[in-house]
């Protein structure tokens, strides 16, 4: 059961037949909110002050029972509880405690008497439990006391019973959930649960409630990722810098940083407010919070065996206290100090190590994980009275989250266009048709016949004559976007195949691509755009068809290209 109180038969007959629930207020009870890591720890867990408010005259004998959900209910009882007259309101100051008045909108605030509360004492007589297993604590009303001045209203209307915070297991608390807690009141000649005739005793109706949740819980940490990694990857600089976004940036206006911003976060109560009871993070020496950045080789490049010492990494400001602990080409470690404090882990793409500024980016995406280490200890949250008991003191444990997503690095690329393509209707996958297309991307890793780009923003302003670096660590990914006779748009797609060094055959892929998004229902016309992420001159496309096997016919595209510094200095490619 989730937050929904199992009733017993009885009393869903007597609830069902009458206009109000039989109860009086809990509007006082206050929730406990404890995270599911806290709770974890516990073996006992005490709830706030039970209190209820009575909403009609009660007299001696009359019957009030409390009722917890599904056997959670360890102890804390009191045997006896007594209200003195006048100690709660005495507008008039009838009991001699001096005037106490009534709150404005309570049950007791009229104009034509002063209130004053009469004094009151319930005994304890009985615990049982309902037909759904639930506690029921039975107290009866043995002693009713006032003054009965006729210039007062002498009442049981909205006196309040604190019996104090009672004793639940924890682990039970979990499993429910958090616990409900109802109460109901009988007459003294209509006993629970012997009688199912309802009564107009003590009815609770809006804003007043007779039931409430005395614990919720949900898990106390979250991934706060504020400023997802961003950057295009520049091909015009062999990928090692990213371009420049800024308006009016042309090539040449590179970019080196690459930040992000994020941290393991306290979460709201499920109520939107702060815990009550929360553990702590471990502080001990390789504990922490530890995260991992992660990315299909988006790391690679990396030469540096520490890249906070080659600063290729960097911990800006580092409120955190981070630490780098280790790094592959696909994952980066490191761990911090605590919750809520932000962390901001610069990327470096020059960096101070020549080699890891020289080596080629990987485009891709990232991904944040992290593993909180926690613990809890009587000091943390015990005063003057306890609040629970610990499974064992301290109590370690640690808490998962993610991956989520953590930005990406994107890449331009050569940009060659195929004005014309004839497509075949096509009725299945892989159906051979009249017309089949030869389209071939070839990857030749030509000098661009400039000065080879150093980390230093402008290649004109670098030093050095040198061949284009070799990437073979990176994948030169391709995409394909057609546009149909009519206009209409299909991709773009994003193909298996790669451009690596070589001849690489797309032809198929492209077809099979047009064909699933139902753009081959009938013959056409298309004109195909195809981005390669690599350096331009390094990149050529062949492009042609063939008609019945035998037919070809060669289309011109603009990849064909006799001079090598054709694009040095052009912006075009976004």
């Amino acid at each position: 059961m989730t937050n929904m109180f199992k009733r017993s038969l009885v009393a869903l007959a007597i609830a069902g037949a009458s206009t109000g629930a039989m109860a009086a207020d809990v509007t006082l009870t206050e929730t406990t909110y404890a995270t599911n890591e806290f709770m974890s720890t516990m073996d006992e867990i005490l709830s706030k002050n039970i209190v209820i408010t009575l909403n009609d005259e009660y007299k001696e004998g009359d019957y009030i029972q409390l009722r917890f959900e599904d056997g959670a209910y360890i102890d804390g009882h009191p045997d006896q509880l007594t209200v003195g007259f006048g100690e709660q309101f005495d507008e008039g100051d009838f009991a001699g405690n001096g005037p106490i008045p009534a709150a404005p909108g309570s049950y007791n605030d009229d104009a034509d008497m002063e209130d004053v509360n009469k004094g009151m004492t319930i005994d304890f007589v009985a615990q049982t439990t309902d037909s759904d297993g639930n506690t029921v604590l039975i107290y009866r009303v043995t002693n009713i006391f006032g003054d009965e001045n006729v210039a007062s209203n002498d009442t049981t209307y909205g006196v309040e019973l604190d019996f104090g915070r009672f004793n639940f297991d924890a682990q039970t608390v979990v499993a429910l959930n958090g616990v409900m807690f109802d109460t109901f009141s009988r007459l003294d000649n209509q006993p629970w649960p012997t009688n199912t005739t309802p009564w107009p005793f003590d009815e609770v109706s809006a804003p007043m409630i007779d039931e409430t949740q005395l614990f919720k819980m949900d898990d106390q940490y979250e991934l706060i990722i504020d400023t997802p990694y961003a950057g295009e990857l520049d091909v015009w600089d062999f990928r090692r810098s990213f371009r420049d976004s800024a308006p009016g940036s042309t090539y040449g206006d590179q970019v080196w940083d690459s930040l992000g911003v994020f941290w393991v976060g306290t979460t709201n109560n499920p109520d939107g407010g702060s815990w009550d009871y929360v553990v702590q993070t471990d502080m001990n020496v390789g504990e922490r919070i530890h995260f991992t950045l992660s990315g299909d080789n988006m790391f690679g490049w990396i030469d540096s065996a520490d890249p906070e010492v080659g600063m290729e990494i960097n911990f800006m400001l580092n409120a955190n206290n981070c630490d780098y602990v280790s790094h592959t080409a696909n994952d980066l470690v490191f761990h911090c100090d605590d919750a809520d404090v932000p962390v901001e882990l610069m990327f470096d793409l020059a960096s101070s190590n020549p080699d890891s500024g020289q080596n080629p980016k990987q485009d891709g995406t990232f991904s944040l994980s992290a593993k909180v280490n926690w613990e809890n200890e009587d000091s943390h949250y015990t005063g003057a009275v306890e609040d629970g008991v610990l499974i064992t003191s301290p109590f370690y444990g640690e808490t998962d989250l993610g991956p989520d997503a953590a930005g990406e690095w994107t890449v331009n690329g050569s940009i060659t266009h195929i004005p014309y393509m004839p497509f075949s209707k096509q009725a299945e996958s892989g159906q051979v048709t009249p017309i089949s297309q030869i389209i071939y991307v070839t990857n030749d890793l030509r000098d661009p016949g400039f000065d080879d780009v150093l980390p230093c923003g402008n290649p004109d302003s670098c030093n050095g004559e040198g061949p284009a670096p070799v990437n073979p660590n990176v994948d030169r990914i391709i995409w394909v976007e057609a546009m149909a006779e009519d206009g209409s748009i299909y991709g773009p797609y994003q193909l298996n195949a790669l451009a690596n060094p070589g001849v690489t055959s797309i032809a198929g892929e492209i077809r099979e691509f047009l064909f699933q998004d139902g753009a081959l229902n009938s013959s056409g016309k298309f004109s195909l755009t195809v981005n390669v992420a690599d350096y331009p001159t390094n990149i050529s496309v062949y492009s042609a068809y063939n008609v019945n096997g035998s037919d070809r016919g060669w289309v011109q595209n603009d990849s064909v290209r006799t001079d090598v510094d054709l694009y040095k200095g052009n912006g075009i490619i976004d």
